[in-house]
């Protein structure tokens, strides 16, 4: 791996000017305007303590700023991993991680997903994220942000939702039982909904998170919301600086918790990917894959060491920084100490806050991510593609809580219906189009030459498909018995494996036998190498090698096609 460079070179390479000093320091601050309410509701939603989301919030930022590529990535506590992590440490199916206290796990999964980050960037495997498709994060990311929805019914309207083995199931019990909803937190709920979406329309640049977090902050203090009506609130919050802590104290989960590591890992960095892509086209500046993964993956070691959970890039907040002009990485360093003064001194103040309006915020953050008709975008692009994102959308909805269990289907089927796809590629035979080229006949509806066969396979040739470049190529001739040659055209056959190169051997021969001359033409260099190394060029004949179709057409028409000894 190329070398990195020192992160605090990166500061002092470059002196910025004090307007963008000022700049800078006044998009930390909205930034931070967001991050503080977010990060307590989704601790909230990770099943810890709100405090574990500041946590979360202030000295991984740091390091992700100071590791990564990305000046103005916002790292911190995000709704999808917060699921991710409640739907790994909630799993009820493993006795072991029943007897471990719970913030003791999600600070070792913590260390975990960020070393599996780690281990990628050492052993350069990138490749992993190709195995969860578009279609399938598309179709996670509508499900899982649709059970954070459905989720936070609960709080909202303060009565507590079974815990059964079907998260449906509980959300239409929780439904059916509406007369014993709490009016109080419901009404505090949708006040801060309602709020947060006024001020949106009205004063965009306003923070609304915060504004809203404030003034139901003040009706709750000023009704007594605790004290008076029993209703649930954050409670006392510790103060101070984020506690250090050992992970490691319950190592012997290790094996129950790295398979969720991996997916929180993966899933958490394709959003980083994203985000850093959608930055990059914005600034146009390049962004550093191995940077971002060391940047991400020490956020969550040494995150780990300082009391906080896993956490990821937040598209919502790296917008807010692009949008407010951050350029360098002051504007995160600022979001992060403005959260270490709210640990310092603002604790206290946050007590009387009501879960239900933590619920209102979740809301806000998540129902952006709903976006079904890209499910419907898919289907028309690729129907199998399709299939996949809607299997994904429904496994991680019906299987809730246990949501990891949906992407792994997801990816499954994404995988085996690639290899289907390439089992069973399309292949043509040429015929000549009035503009001149060669195109498909079916598809065109042309007139094939009954004597020259040109036949086209659009696929990779390997070990999975030699069979199906067999069977086509068998009916194209059993179609026109009287052909007397078959160019190969070999512009899709990007790759060739020991079975596809011992299929094109054995099918050359056999034409040969039959008196039908094979040719190719359009080969690609990857492919000819292969060809010459194994001396099947040799065994062919140098000449039946063409550069274009047109040539080998040409060719085949005019010289006498007699049968070849083989």
């Amino acid at each position: 791996m190329r070398r990195l460079p020192f992160p605090l070179l990166i500061l002092l390479k470059k002196r910025p000017s004090r307007r963008v000093l000022f700049t800078d320091t006044a998009a930390g601050l909205a930034v931070a305007m967001v991050l503080i309410p977010q990060s307590m509701a989704y601790a909230h939603l990770a099943g810890l303590p709100p405090i574990y989301g500041l946590y979360a919030a202030c000295i991984p930022l740091w390091i992700a700023t100071l590791f990564g590529s990305c000046p103005i990535l916002a790292t911190g506590p995000v709704a999808m991993t917060s699921l991710l992590v409640h739907a790994v440490l909630s799993d009820t199916s493993r006795a072991e991680l029943a007897t471990v206290p719970y913030t003791e796990k999600a600070l070792l999964l913590s260390l975990l997903s960020g070393a599996v980050l780690l281990a990628i960037t050492a052993f350069r495997l990138t490749a992993v994220f190709n195995f969860i498709s578009f279609p399938v994060l598309a179709g996670f990311t509508n499900g899982g942000a649709l059970v954070i929805l459905l989720s936070q019914l609960s709080p909202l309207t303060g009565l507590p939702m079974d815990r059964s083995r079907v998260f449906v199931v509980d959300v239409f019990s929780l439904l059916a039982s509406w007369k014993q909803w709490q009016p109080l937190a419901l009404v505090f709920g949708l006040f801060a909904l309602l709020l947060a979406l006024l001020i949106r329309r009205l004063k965009p640049r306003w923070p609304a998170f915060l504004l809203s977090l404030l003034a139901a902050l003040a009706l709750s203090s000023l009704a007594r919301y605790e004290t008076l009506h029993h209703g649930a609130v954050l409670g006392p919050l510790p103060r101070g600086l984020p506690p250090l802590s050992w992970p490691l104290r319950c190592w012997h989960l290790i094996p129950a918790l790295l398979p969720g590591a991996v997916v929180v890992s993966l899933i958490g960095f394709m959003e980083v990917m994203a985000i850093t892509r959608a930055v990059s086209l914005s600034t146009r500046k390049k962004y550093d894959l191995d940077r971002e993964l060391l940047g991400q993956g020490l956020a969550r070691v040494m995150g780990s060491f300082t009391s906080a959970y896993p956490v990821s890039g937040s598209f919502s907040r790296t917008a807010l920084n692009l949008a407010a002009g951050a350029r360098t990485r002051l504007a995160n360093f600022v979001a992060g100490l403005a959260v270490i003064v709210t640990l310092q001194f603002l604790t206290p103040l946050l007590r009387p806050l009501p879960h239900s309006v933590l619920a209102a915020i979740i809301i806000l953050a998540v129902v952006p991510l709903i976006r079904l008709p890209s499910l419907f975008h898919i289907v028309r692009v690729n129907r199998q593609d399709g299939i996949a994102a809607f299997v994904t959308f429904f496994a991680t909805l019906l299987l809730a809580p246990k949501i990891v269990e949906g992407i792994l289907i997801g990816a499954s089927l994404s995988v085996a219906l690639f290899l289907y796809r390439t089992m069973t590629p399309h292949a043509a035979l040429l015929a000549r189009h009035p503009d001149g080229t060669f195109r498909d006949a079916q598809r065109h509806r042309l007139d094939l030459d009954p004597e020259v066969l040109i036949f086209r396979f659009d696929s990779p040739l390997y070990f999975a498909n030699t069979r199906a470049f067999e069977e086509s190529l068998t009916e194209a001739l059993d179609r026109f018995p009287n052909a007397r040659a078959v160019l190969f055209v070999c512009d899709g056959i990007t790759d060739l494996d020991a079975s596809g190169e011992e299929t094109l051997r054995n099918l050359c021969q056999a034409l040969t036998e039959s008196g039908i001359q094979p040719a190719f033409a359009e080969v690609k260099w990857k492919v000819m190498d292969v060809l010459e190394r194994t001396g099947l060029t040799r065994q062919i004949g140098a000449h039946r090698f063409f550069r274009t179709v047109e040539a080998g057409f040409q060719t085949l028409k005019s010289l006498p096609l007699t049968p070849t000894a083989p």
